[in-house]
């Protein structure tokens, strides 16, 4: 008989298990819609909703579900970039939804989450220069910030906001 294995917590498995495999779902369904927009493809619209409501939902549960090791010696301000971008990111990408879409309130979405994205995208490179630690609980909210941050510009550009 081997010894019980020791129970991980709901967190846990959110953060290392779930998320990633519906985040991974979720931005293929997203792309895809994407692709059928400008393709004017019929269903674009649906598709594009459940994809990007999907990522949005998934970085704004990821901002909560954070994968911090115990032996890790981060500064709070970490955690607060951490959660600042992921939330960010979930009103960046609705922002990006209701542009594709052409709704209301999609320049304000995309100013906020894009803003915020910046700023602490920004504040998270430069706790990470200034703490080599800090990078393993930032590593994951940069690689996510900073590309969507590019995207989220280019709509905003669209809409001539820059």
């Amino acid at each position: 008989m081997s010894a019980p294995q020791p129970q991980a917590n709901f967190g846990e498995l959110l953060s290392k298990i779930i998320l990633p495999k519906v985040h991974l779902i979720a931005l293929l369904v997203a792309v895809t819609g994407i692709i059928f927009h400008y393709q004017q493809l019929a269903g674009a619209a649906d598709i594009l909703m459940i994809g990007l409501s999907t990522l949005a939902g998934v970085y704004f549960l990821s901002a909560f579900a954070v994968n911090n090791p115990p032996d890790n010696k981060h500064s709070p301000r970490a955690l607060l970039v951490l959660k600042l971008i992921f939330i960010a990111a979930s009103v960046a990408v609705i922002g990006i939804l209701f542009t594709l879409l052409n709704l209301e309130g999609k320049q304000q979405m995309l100013l906020i989450g894009t803003g915020v994205i910046g700023i602490a995208s920004i504040a998270g490179a430069t706790l990470v220069v200034t703490n080599n630690s800090n990078l393993a609980i930032l590593k994951r909210p940069l690689m996510v910030g900073i590309p969507l941050f590019l995207v989220a510009l280019y709509f905003m550009y669209k809409l001539s906001l820059i």
